[in-house]
């Protein structure tokens, strides 16, 4: 026996049908003029610190009801916007101006950029921080978004070049010396084959064609010298401060013909 729908039944799951992809599209676009009003938010109370903006000033800048605005000050709070209230006739909420920023706004096509950079750079200094740095951005986006960044993604490839690299200890010691500033003791063998142990201050990194080098002030030779990554055998970690020096200034110590490093 068939069963026959009332007409006006079947017009209205029509409808619902092809309502639907209207409907996702209006929640993604719902979606990011929400994350764009957060960022926004979130600018506008970093400009006007220490000074404070109130729901309702809010509210009217950004043509939405207050209580939205208060939703939105609560999400950027557990987001780890550093606000703080305050009283007055002049009060409302203020953000801390040494605070993080917690809303970074990337594109798919920027945060693309980045992922293929970071292949780029991996084996240069700070370079294995770059994988962890897209992995928290990417984290941090929508199911939709994360998805639309992978698809963009496997569609690009690229295959980096392969300069010589130092061991990983080595290059983690050499960084660590840069970054904070303490002197490291190098087992160092230069182009003619001499080995040498020096302590030296690092001041920086200089890279080029032929690979990645430590820009720092030697003492054994008691002037600026570049040492490249992959002749060094063993870096060694030391507590000594080394006193600050200016990039440029070293460098010009370096000899420009002879013997680079080790001489």
């Amino acid at each position: 026996m068939t069963v026959r729908r009332p007409r006006n039944m079947l017009m209205g799951q029509a409808s619902r049908a092809a309502a639907t992809p209207v409907c996702r599209r209006s929640a993604r676009i719902a979606l990011v003029n929400r994350l764009e009003r957060l960022y926004a938010v979130s600018e506008e109370l970093r400009r006007a610190a220490p000074r404070a903006r109130s729901a309702s000033w809010l509210a009217e800048r950004f043509d939405v009801s207050r209580r939205t605005i208060e939703r939105d000050l609560a999400a950027l709070r557990n987001a780890g916007l550093p606000t703080y209230p305050v009283d007055g006739p002049h009060g409302g909420v203020a953000v801390h101006t040494n605070g993080p920023r917690a809303l970074l706004s990337l594109t798919t096509a920027e945060l693309t950029a980045l992922a293929l950079a970071a292949t780029v750079v991996r084996g240069m200094p700070f370079g294995w921080a770059c994988d962890g740095a897209v992995a928290k951005l990417t984290d941090a986006l929508p199911a939709e978004h994360r998805v639309a960044l992978d698809d963009l993604r496997a569609r690009v490839r690229v295959v980096p070049p392969e300069p010589p690299r130092p061991p990983a200890r080595v290059a983690a010691v050499v960084e660590d010396g840069v970054r904070r500033g303490t002197v490291v003791r190098l087992a160092y063998v230069d182009r003619n084959g001499a080995a040498t142990e020096r302590d030296v201050e690092p001041v920086g990194f200089h890279g080029d064609a032929e690979g990645w080098y430590l820009v720092a002030w030697c003492r054994l030779r008691h002037g600026g010298r570049v040492f490249r990554l992959d002749r060094v055998r063993s870096a060694t970690a030391t507590t000594e401060r080394a006193p600050p020096r200016d990039y440029d200034e070293v460098l010009g110590w370096v000899p420009r013909r002879g013997t680079v490093a080790g001489g």
